[in-house]
């Protein structure tokens, strides 16, 4: 079992931070801590942080506790029970609903900083999937402390560099609508199907710049302007960005497409929700996506970066893809490796 750590929650009305109310925890930027993995004597650490893009209100019914099983955060506790000679401290970032990413990355930068300042701590291995790739590419410029560049290795993986049409209303909702009147004609079904679909897709969005930010030019309401940030994609990468990132550890880009084997794989061990990212990515997508992200925006970092990507057979769903241990892979060899900027 793990213990979540609210950081704080942001008032959207003032633009600044506060102290969460009960209420407010569901969506406040979070932190679940679960007990270290102690695999040797000495006192050297390695972080391991990982954001997968969710919320509070997804992972815990009371915000205080949440379950090892959670986002699969039990794969990582037993892979590296298992499989190293190295400590670690594994924890669990929950998004804030409503903060800009780009305020949500300053908020990481400082954490980073401030674990960086322990000399037993040997790496810092920040995982960000999607939206927290992209948050992932800002965090270093935010650096306080010189040795948080020295000890954190980067993983993104599934990351929408350019943004992604999910995230995007304005393009999207017309897809889905011509779908709906193409499978079932212009009728009332297909109106009735098209409002519920609609219906689905703001349950789970946050409605607000968590989602937003990620946004694919043009595709975010007038009347929601007010929770996106235009500039977040836009400067992904820019000059300051690239700078910081060539000057940490190491940076790892993950590629997730849909293929043969990825279906395979679902249909065997029944994950349903794979399977609708397949439907997603038919319907949808023109290009190779892994149902959420176009696999050529995956590989956008490799023009501004020196880095080989490692293609992954996954949906976005990435943690129940036997490839997620790829990932694992990497992290648990970068933690051998001894110190060499990215370039």
């Amino acid at each position: 079992m793990g213990v979540i750590h609210v950081i704080s929650k942001y008032d959207l009305d003032n633009n600044a931070w506060k102290l969460a109310s009960n209420k407010e925890r569901f969506r406040s930027l979070a932190m679940a801590h679960y007990i270290p993995v102690i695999n040797s004597s000495n006192k050297d650490i390695n972080y391991i942080i990982i954001a997968y893009g969710s919320r509070v209100e997804d992972n815990s019914k009371d915000s205080i506790n949440i379950k090892e099983k959670k986002s699969n955060i039990a794969k990582v506790i037993k892979y590296f029970s298992n499989n190293s000679n190295s400590n670690y401290i594994i924890n669990f970032v929950m998004l804030d609903a409503d903060a800009p990413l780009m305020e949500q990355s300053k908020q990481l930068a400082l954490y980073i900083d401030d674990i960086a300042s322990n000399e037993n701590v040997k790496t810092i291995n920040m995982l960000g999937q999607s939206k927290c790739g992209a948050m992932n590419m800002y965090i270093p410029r935010y650096f306080n402390n010189s040795r948080s560049f020295d000890v954190t290795n980067i993983y993104n993986i599934s990351t929408p560099y350019n943004g992604t049409l999910l995230a995007s209303p304005l393009i999207f909702y017309p897809m889905v609508e011509e779908l709906c009147k193409t499978k079932l004609g212009d009728n009332g079904a297909a109106k009735s199907l098209y409002k519920n679909a609609i219906k689905l897709y703001e349950s789970i969005s946050s409605n607000s710049h968590m989602d937003y930010d990620i946004a694919q030019k043009d595709g975010v309401p007038s009347d929601r302007l007010n929770k996106y940030d235009d500039k977040f994609v836009k400067n992904i990468f820019s000059d300051e960005n690239i700078y910081a990132l060539k000057n940490i550890r190491s940076f790892n880009n993950f590629i997730t497409h849909i293929d043969e084997e990825t279906m395979s794989h679902a249909y065997k061990t029944g994950d349903v929700v794979t399977i609708g990212l397949y439907l997603v990515d038919k319907w949808f997508f023109n290009k190779e996506s892994d149902g959420l992200v176009k696999t050529s925006d995956q590989h956008l970092v490799e023009e501004y970066l020196d880095v080989d990507s490692i293609n992954l057979s996954s949906s976005h769903m990435i943690t129940t893809s036997k490839d997620f241990y790829k990932i694992l892979d990497s992290i648990n060899e970068n933690v051998e490796k001894p110190f060499q900027r990215t370039r």
